[in-house]
């Protein structure tokens, strides 16, 4: 694949992302979009219909995690890469989720700021941020050894 193919298809792929963020409301059940733009540390947290939120942040996850992969093997080219990005999605997904779930009907005030944070993982690309300079260093230490 020549270079201007890759680079475009990283930018389409990035607009993709971008569109997953642009029509959230339209496409995922999430009643935290609205809580945390507001000021959420004086109100309760909303209802929350746990299947419905798991199937709508997983569909999420795994859309930006799609993209994600795209991505990493267009800059890397390098299948290792991607199987590395696929684990640390897949250990960050239980693990976010899990504790997500776990704090949801915790009623400390802390609870509220904890849970900003796990979701912004759960329903960003933060983690292809994280992995694209980590594989630039890695793929250059290589090549130095």
């Amino acid at each position: 694949m020549n270079k201007t193919l890759s680079i475009v298809l990283v930018v389409i792929s990035l607009l993709g992302l971008a569109c997953v963020r642009l029509l959230e409301n339209d496409l995922f059940y999430d009643p935290f979009i609205s809580f945390f733009k507001s000021s959420f540390q004086s109100q309760p947290l909303p209802d929350l219909n746990k299947g419905l939120y798991l199937i709508s942040t997983l569909s999420r996850y795994f859309i930006n995690l799609l993209f994600t992969v795209v991505i990493i093997w267009l800059l890397y080219k390098n299948k290792e890469y991607v199987k590395a990005t696929l684990w640390v999605h897949l250990f960050a997904c239980i693990i976010l989720l899990g504790v997500f779930f776990i704090l949801v009907p915790l009623e400390e005030e802390w609870v509220k700021m904890a849970l900003f944070y796990i979701r912004r993982f759960l329903i960003h690309p933060l983690l292809l941020f994280i992995l694209i300079p980590g594989f630039y260093l890695a793929s250059k230490t290589n090549r130095t050894t």
